[in-house]
């Protein structure tokens, strides 16, 4: 291996004599000057590889200076890193020949260092690992990696190990349930200096092969507020937020008030309406540029995406008027999982909904839900799905699987966006309806406002309350993490569905907190209004989930048409969006009906209402095609989708 030299850039640094107060102003007698040591910046990472495996490279502030811009090039590809304006990139080097790599950084002081390396990659047809992907991470920040094999054919993975080989050490790892694990998570340790640790997985064939590859992890020293407004809610912590955020578009009028206000790690305090205000403070008609000039993301093509989806998607109405009452939208790969904030006014979204290629999906963080594991001592479980044309619309089931690396197309993303975009912005109309924008002080804040108004949801709750006090109840363990009772551990599933079913809820969320239950009804009346997305709902027995043949024991599609829900989707939408006439929209959605408990979860989604099928309408495909169907065309696993759809994808609405 060729040994690299990096290039030093010197500082010019000029001498500062001493002057003698009321003297002549000569220092002959003052020692000699300590030549200032010069700065620089070298390159960490492989310079050789083989076609098909994934590199990365990292670079560390020097010694007592801080990197405040960024910016890689690496000749050779098609596409640029897409984490080029972070201290750490990674990529596939999917052909042999020559990359030329260069870094370009700029310190606070305004000094600008560079250096560069060339990576060699040489032809390969045999099997190996890619542990994908290696990045830069704030300390006290999450991290996930994770590892898939490549021109593998048949040979099948009979384990996988994990180590680490290098830097300051982890306090603990996790890593998926199963007999092994592709991902590991970490919280990157705290550190005094840019640090770079670096892991190793070795995965096992069935012919006995190992295979291994690392990953580096760039650990950015940073500066945190401990009385700052980001906690970690699983361990009520401060918590460490992504250090290389950035306005997506860097010309916007409210670029700095973003950085100042939405998500870093120092703020703690809500910004006035005089530096950032509610989009419908200035303006009731907002454009798409409107919308793009309060983003803020981790990535660019983060933003990329999400002016996609505005441009494109069939709720394009909607979200202008909804984005209205918010202050910001912020996308990050370390946001899971997604939620409103009404101390900062803004919408905090997971970047998991917005990828549209492997390598985008590359850049994402994909530690679990810390509340996934919630609620497992109860003898119940539920779960929920959006449906379109008797096929899944959410989850997305062709894309699933993360090793076949298939792509999204716009269809998939609008999916994945719309019923999360329509559940978040519901939380920031409530807090900040329509009626209120212009009655706002530009010195009030948006958590100070928030202190003076009464919610939507609120007056929900005093005119058509939920009733039923067990599943409040069971709401508090199953998504706020209590100790379920002897009592409760003794539900069966049937009754929990008899309580649901005579009950006014969408889905079970609904029962955490009145600002749940008006985003689930509003989330599930828009997606079928207007996107003709139809929402299941499901009460199972942990026997089903146990043997693997998830047969609910309830289910029903279109609740949001039920006798028990209408008055109280009324009441919220009228209020949410006022321009909808809701209840001629209502006369026109499909009815609810039950589904069979005959066949298992995923076979009845191609159920339609019995009352069609006397109309002559096919009541569902074959069960052994939809099997075969499923086995030949779908790669997520019922289980997995058990964990997409357990309606953890909000992080309590309000905070």
């Amino acid at each position: 291996m060729k040994c690299k030299v990096p290039v030093l850039v010197w500082l010019l640094v000029p001498l500062t004599f001493l002057t003698a107060c009321g003297g002549s102003g000569s220092n002959d007698n003052a020692p000699p000057s300590t030549p200032t040591a010069p700065l620089s910046i070298n390159i960490l990472g492989a310079e050789s590889a083989i076609a098909g495996d994934s590199v990365d490279f990292a670079v560390s502030a020097p010694a007592g200076a801080e990197i405040s811009s960024i910016e890689w090039q690496v000749a050779g590809l098609s596409q640029q890193p897409l984490n080029a304006h972070t201290q750490a990139i990674g990529f596939d080097a999917l052909s042999a020949g020559s990359y030329d790599i260069t870094v370009n950084a700029e310190l606070v002081n305004g000094s600008r260092l560079t250096d560069s390396i060339t990576l060699q990659v040489a032809e390969n047809n045999a099997p190996l690992a890619a542990l994908r992907l290696g990045h830069e991470a704030s300390e006290g920040g999450r991290v996930s990696l994770r590892v898939d094999t490549v021109n593998a054919g048949n040979l099948a993975i009979t384990a996988i190990e994990w180590r680490q080989k290098s830097g300051p050490s982890v306090s603990q790892f996790t890593y998926d349930d199963g007999d092994y694990s592709h991902s590991i998570y970490f919280q990157a340790p705290n550190v005094n200096s840019d640090s770079v640790i670096e892991i190793e997985s070795t995965v096992m064939l069935s012919n006995g092969e190992a295979l291994s590859d690392t990953a580096q992890v760039l650990v950015k020293n940073i500066d945190i507020n401990n009385n700052g407004f980001f906690v970690d809610d699983e361990t009520g912590l401060p918590e460490t937020v992504s250090a290389h955020m950035m306005p997506y578009r860097t010309n916007s009028p409210y670029a700095e008030a973003l950085k100042a206000c939405v998500y870093n790690n120092q703020v703690a305090n809500s910004c006035s309406f005089s530096s950032l205000p509610l989009i419908g403070q200035v303006t009731e008609n907002p454009t798409i540029d409107d919308i793009l000039d309060r983003t803020y993301v981790s990535h660019p093509w983060m933003g990329d995406a999400f002016k996609d989806f505005l441009e494109t998607s069939a709720t394009q109405e909607d979200m202008l008027k909804l984005f209205r009452a918010t202050t910001a939208v912020v996308i990050s790969y370390d946001i899971r999982p997604s939620f409103y904030w009404v101390a900062t006014g803004a919408i905090y979204l997971d970047g998991n909904n917005f990828w549209r290629t492997p390598q985008e999906r590359d850049t994402l963080n994909t530690r679990p839900d810390y509340r996934s594991g919630f609620g497992n001592e109860l003898d119940f479980t539920t779960t929920w799905r959006y449906v379109k044309n008797g096929e899944y619309y959410f989850p997305i089931i062709s894309t699933s699987n993360v090793a076949q690396r298939q792509p999204r197309n716009g269809a998939d993303v609008e999916a994945a966006l719309s019923y999360l975009l329509y559940h978040e912005l519901a939380h920031a109309n409530d807090f900040f309806d329509y009626t209120e924008w212009q009655q706002l002080s530009d010195s009030a804040s948006p958590l100070s406002s928030y202190d003076d108004r009464s919610p939507i949801s609120t007056g929900l709750t005093s005119a058509l309350p939920l009733t039923s006090s067990q599943l409040h109840a069971l709401a508090d363990v199953r998504f706020g993490g209590a100790t379920a009772s002897n009592a409760q551990r003794n539900y069966t599933a049937q009754q929990v569905a008899n309580w649901f079913g005579d009950d006014g809820a969408v889905d079970f969320y609904a029962y955490f907190t009145e600002r749940e239950d008006l985003a689930m009804l509003f989330e599930r009346f828009m997606m079928l209004y207007r996107l003709s997305a139809e929402a299941d709902v499901g009460v199972f027995t942990r026997d089903t989930l146990d043997d693997g043949t998830f047969v609910p024991t309830w289910a029903q599609r279109n609740r949001i048409s039920d006798d028990n829900v209408t008055m109280r989707l009324d009441y919220v939408a009228s209020r949410l969006l006022p321009d909808l006439d809701v209840p001629t929209i209502q006369a026109s959605l499909p009815a609810p009906f039950m589904l069979p408990t005959n066949i298992t979860w995923r076979d009845s989604a191609s159920s339609v209402n019995p009352d069609e099928q006397a109309a002559g309408v096919s009541v569902l495909i074959n069960a052994a095609e939809a099997i075969i169907d499923v086995d030949k065309e779908n790669t997520m696993t019922v289980s997995e989708e058990f964990k997409t759809t357990s309606r953890l994808s909000d992080r309590n609405g309000h905070r």
